[in-house]
């Protein structure tokens, strides 16, 4: 989702466009036969790697061969073996794997029907509706946990070099796997988080929250946010990662409105998400993902920061801040903080 290294020149360039689908297809190839595991535990010929996954010696051979061609296996001698970052984040047994959504043609069925999202302006399959959202997002979130912790983290840091005298009241809304509350806790061990989710979504969290050796430092609190009442100057930050795209921009305007009554007097509402530049030409990542959430979700969407800025002080933010949080989900991003006077 980057941007192309030069202009795009020729008939050529534009079949490799057409094209630019096979590597994500021969990754997902990978992780649906659990290959990498496979290779993990030593078996590394095609012979035994096909009886492994119950796949033709002849697919099987191509296929890793494309991912050495792709730099997620090496060959040498007939034999296959991983690459650091092959076993880091595609062997399902590791802590920092990323493959769990690739392991449905979930996704790559809803952008198979672009052109009829587009020409209806419905989504394929709405996944922020509780029914689907309690089983999409359990999925989701084992790799986001791993791809947010790194923003995570650098936004907490910036959070905390303004710390309060007294403990801070964190809610982080939409929680999923925590990650942005974990690196709000472990930053500052004056902060007491509220992990706010979907019933089903917040069994999951509460596994990263043990993992991390947190429990004794969070609540829950189950339920649709867009139903919720956060309560009236209850918080010094609520954080709200990765969560806008998805509710588009009715229901997050009123969401900023409530989130600003629970905050306390100079509490902050920091925003992670993909935010375009103001003529919305770039950068990639942040309009492709408009179209995710076109084929994904009811009303979602990307939004500008002049948009944000807007929309934060109808809610009553004093002012509006940005803070950068590096690398994220193909940018070079930076949170969005709506300040309370």
């Amino acid at each position: 989702m980057s941007q192309p290294a030069s202009p795009l020149t020729g008939p050529q360039s534009l079949i490799e466009m057409q094209f630019a689908m096979m590597p994500s297809r021969v990754l997902a190839a990978g992780v649906q036969l659990d290959l990498f595991s496979r290779l993990a535990d030593g078996i590394d010929t095609v012979p035994a790697l096909a009886v492994a996954v119950g796949a033709s010696e002849r697919g099987l051979r191509m296929l890793l061969d494309a991912l050495v061609a792709l730099r997620l296996l090496a060959k040498t001698a007939g034999r296959y073996a991983l690459t650091p970052l092959a076993r880091a984040h595609l062997v399902r047994s590791s802590p920092d794997y990323v493959g769990a959504i690739l392991e449905t043609d979930d996704i790559w069925n809803a952008w198979s029907r672009l052109t009829e999202a587009v020409k209806t302006g419905r989504p394929v399959d709405a996944v922020e509706r509780r029914a689907r959202a309690e089983t999409f997002f359990p999925v989701l979130i084992r790799s986001l946990h791993v791809t947010n912790r790194a923003p995570a983290e650098r936004l907490a840091a910036a959070l905390s070099a303004h710390r309060a005298a007294s403990p801070r009241a964190v809610l982080d809304v939409a929680c999923g796997s925590g990650v942005w509350g974990i690196a709000l806790a472990e930053a500052d061990p004056a902060a007491r988080v509220i992990a706010h989710d979907f019933p089903a979504v917040l069994a999951k969290t509460r596994s990263y929250i043990a993992r991390h050796g947190l429990a004794g430092r969070f609540d829950y609190m189950p339920g649709d946010l867009n139903e919720m009442d956060f309560g009236i100057d209850r918080f010094d930050v609520a954080i709200l990662g990765n969560i806008v795209h998805s509710e588009g921009e009715a229901s997050s305007r009123a969401l900023f409105a409530r989130l600003h009554r629970a905050l306390r007097p100079g509490g902050r509402l920091a925003i992670a998400d993909l935010v375009p530049n103001e003529e919305r030409t770039g950068p990639p990542a942040a309009l492709l993902f408009a179209l995710n959430m076109l084929v994904n979700t009811e009303r979602g969407d990307t939004f500008t920061l002049s948009e944000y800025t807007a929309w934060l002080h109808e809610a009553g933010f004093a002012r509006v801040e940005t803070v950068p949080i590096g690398p994220h989900i193909g940018t070079d991003a930076s949170a969005i903080l709506g300040v309370k006077a």
